[in-house]
């Protein structure tokens, strides 16, 4: 059984429904061949969505980088000149430009792995 909204006037169960008009099959069957037939719709009902956990709500509520203001902080003047540094440092050490990707820590991992090796 399922609650369906006619689209077309037909006649279900000796009832004469005009389009718009909910009613209830008696079969789940029925209601698949008027779906299918385009005479019916099957009515939508809004589940219940329980509320999310506290963690995730917190953490929603946090900034993305805990600075205390909302999306990426920009990274200081001296910290770009200093990765500039390193990046061209790997690009000659080993003839590639970094990816744009890495922080100064993990370039200069690389650029150690390049020269231990």
């Amino acid at each position: 059984m399922r609650d369906l909204v006619a689209t077309k006037s037909l006649v279900y169960a000796t009832r004469r429904l005009q389009a718009g008009d909910y009613f209830t099959t008696r079969t789940h069957r029925d209601a698949q061949i008027l779906v299918a037939i385009g005479k019916a719709k099957a009515t939508r009902t809004p589940g219940k969505i329980d509320a999310p956990p506290a963690q995730i709500i917190q953490r929603a509520k946090q900034p993305h980088d805990a600075n205390g203001k909302k999306g990426g902080s920009k990274i200081p003047d001296g910290d770009k000149d200093a990765l500039n540094k390193l990046r061209a440092d790997y690009q000659t050490l080993v003839g590639k430009r970094a990816f744009a990707g890495w922080d100064a820590v993990e370039l200069q991992r690389r650029i150690d792995l390049a020269l231990a090796s």
